[in-house]
């Protein structure tokens, strides 16, 4: 199944949760991270039940720190 994450087309091979997505694009730490699916926000407390499905548009925000 093919997805979009941050603009750039990833083939699933299966149904993924926000959690297993992250780890597919080698995000290990999901702290001051931010994802919005089709953009709307998912609260990190459903990342573990929200499925992520065909043709989903996710974007992943990374919290940075400026000075």
């Amino acid at each position: 199944m093919q997805v979009s994450v941050n603009g750039k087309t990833l083939e699933l091979i299966q149904s993924e949760n926000i959690f297993g997505l992250l780890r597919l694009v080698d995000i290990t730490s999901p702290s001051g991270i931010a994802v919005a699916v089709n953009n709307t926000v998912i609260a990190k407390k459903d990342w573990e039940i929200y499925i992520i499905q065909e043709n989903d548009q996710v974007t992943l925000i990374r919290a940075t720190q400026g000075g």
